[in-house]
């Protein structure tokens, strides 16, 4: 199976030994770079990360990238019973020869550097260079050889511990303490993200195998067979992983070049003073000449193929004028490609036509990828019949059990037909109350007043979905409330989705603002449409209400210029990679109509 989301990646699966399924993804065109899979990941979450995404991006430029979630974790299989250090060796090796690679470079990244390290003492043959950055040969139970290793120790056995009280529960100072620890220095957006990679990317009783296998790693007696060009990378004050680890591995493995460098963060972020150079070396170490070499300061936005590029360019250019309603799908929910719209309206009918009958209270199971806008629509579709049905939004993932049961019950008074949003669905996955609560609204909704609309985005897709669902307590009863016909996807935001939806956000947000917005100059929703952080409904929602009140008084056309603040570097940096096509963008405009 092989799936190709908005990004340019392409996700495939693989079938380990032991028949659990390993999902792996691939970017970018070139000599091919494998990452071994490392603790917490996710390969759709992380394509949207301020965490990881500059990794995806730069390591794509020159190469073919490899990635791929380790099992029990990410898109892999959940469910599995090995979770042994022998097993994420075997599950590399089945990545590699899933994908017939002959050659490749080999970078190991925290929990992947010893599980590099030992494929590399295996298959020499096969691993042109190794790349280890801010991992080591033992794990923490394995050191305390110094007061320091000591001290780390025993912090990370008191982490443990919090994991195995916090890890699957709603308060969020738990993955707040963790995502300290990784990436002290990360801003908020960045701590925001990585405290939510934790949610979705495994339950807790496999981040605890994880933990469990990773502290008593040891491959030490594996370093002197390392018979490959090595580079090592470390950052001094790595509050994961001792700076000592990183030396260990370099005085060990013959000829390795070893990199140290300034920074408290276990993951390098875009943003610190070291990533250029992390970047300069894993470029030079491959052979990438310095003066075809290029290195961004700011994030860039183009990380689309340039065949999008320039398909997404061509759509702009070619429109003058729009009408919103012709992409409908439900109020404000737009889509611009005439098959997903039908089939959306298709469902939005099935919804109301249930609300509608006297026996209403049919209850739906809806896959999406994340960033499809899935509770937009929902909600669109909720305001358009508030005359005469209630509508309530319970998200999984946020909610304790109490709040949880008490916002069902009061939904069960409600005498008027009403459609509840359960979003996150498959989150709590190492909890047993969250489908126990929500059967009795279930079986009410089967000929009662409440239509369930039961939502999830963590897997690669619709069936993948349900058999998680099915191994969890009450799963299998859940999903057999979900009447055969009721189940829906909702496919992830193409192009020209994000042309239409920018468009009418900018509409929306006039309005908001009692300031109309009738023009939007075409460089302004060119920069929408090409930049990753603006990737589902609500970051739209939230930029161009921020671009929309910085328009003058009396001025109806949003400009490129209105996007930014005053001396905001990304402006500068967007307008000069555009020099060769904002020709025919800058100074023209499309007019938008309801």
């Amino acid at each position: 199976m092989q799936v190709q989301d908005q990004h340019g990646q392409r996700i495939r699966f693989c079938k380990a030994q032991d028949g659990t399924r390993i999902a792996f993804a691939t970017t970018g065109v070139g000599p091919p770079v494998v990452r071994a899979a490392h603790y917490l990941s996710h390969l759709q979450f992380d394509v949207e990360s301020p965490v990881w995404y500059h990794w995806i991006r730069e390591l794509s430029r020159y190469n073919h990238y490899i990635r791929y979630d380790e099992r029990g974790c990410g898109l892999s299989d959940w469910n599995v019973s090995d979770f042994t250090f022998e097993a994420w060796v075997s599950d590399l090796e089945t990545v590699v020869d899933s994908l017939n690679l002959n050659k490749f470079t080999l970078l190991g990244v925290s929990q992947g550097g010893p599980v590099s390290i030992a494929y590399a003492a295996r298959h020499p043959g096969r691993v042109d260079k190794l790349v280890l950055y801010g991992t080591y040969a033992l794990g923490y139970a394995k050191r305390e050889r110094t007061q320091e290793d000591k001290e780390l120790g025993e912090k990370r056995r008191l982490m443990h511990k919090l994991m195995e009280l916090g890890w699957g529960q709603d308060n969020p100072a738990f993955r707040q303490l963790f995502t300290s620890l990784f990436i002290p220095d990360a801003g908020p957006e960045q701590m925001r993200w990585f405290n939510e990679l934790q949610r979705v990317s495994c339950p807790p009783q496999n981040a605890l195998k994880f933990d469990d296998v990773n502290s008593n790693i040891d491959v030490t007696d594996l370093l002197e067979e390392i018979d490959v060009p090595t580079l090592i990378l470390h950052a001094r004050e790595d509050a994961i992983v001792p700076f000592d680890q990183g030396r260990l591995l370099a005085t060990q493995i013959r000829g390795a070049r070893f990199v140290p460098f300034e920074g408290r963060n276990h993951i390098l972020l875009e943003n610190e003073p070291a990533w250029p150079i992390f970047l300069r070396e894993i470029r030079q170490f491959q052979g990438v000449s310095p003066q075809d070499q290029v290195f961004t300061k700011q994030v860039i936005t183009d990380r689309l193929p340039e065949h999008e590029l320039s398909e997404t360019k061509k759509l702009i250019v070619q429109t003058d004028e729009i009408a919103l309603a012709r992409f409908s799908v439900v109020g404000n929910y737009l889509r611009y490609q005439a098959e997903v719209r039908n089939s959306l309206k298709d469902w939005k009918q099935k919804i109301i036509m249930g609300l509608k009958s006297p026996s209403n209270g049919e209850n739906y199971l809806v896959w999406a990828p994340p960033g499809s806008g899935k509770t937009y629509f929902v909600q669109e579709l909720a305001n358009s019949l508030k005359d005469t049905v209630s509508y309530e939004e319970l998200n999984l993932a946020q909610l304790s059990e109490n709040e949880f049961r008490s916002k069902l019950d009061q939904l069960s008074s409600i005498r008027q037909s009403s459609l509840c949003l359960v979003d996150e669905v498959d989150a709590k996955p190492g909890q047993s109350w969250p489908y126990e609560a929500l059967l009795p609204g279930l079986e009410r909704g089967r000929g009662g007043r409440v239509s369930f609309v039961l939502a999830g985005s963590s897997t690669s897709e619709m069936q993948e979905m349900k058999q998680r669902i099915m191994t969890r307590p009450k799963g299998p009863d859940l999903l057999s409330r979900i009447p055969s016909g009721n189940e829906f996807m909702i496919p992830t935001l193409s192009q020209g989705d994000k042309f239409v939806l920018g468009l009418g956000q900018f509409r929306q947000a006039g309005k908001k603002r009692a300031h109309p917005v009738n023009e939007v100059e075409k460089l302004a929703v060119y920069y929408v449409c090409i930049t990753p952080r603006l990737s589902n409904p609500r970051q739209f929602r939230e930029f161009t209400n921020q671009a929309v009140q910085r328009l003058p008084q009396g001025e109806d056309r949003v400009k490129y210029d209105h996007l930014f603040n005053a001396g905001d570097p990304e402006n500068k940096e967007f307008w000069e990679r555009t020099k060769t096509v904002r020709e025919e963008l800058v100074g023209q405009f499309v007019s938008v109509r309801d």
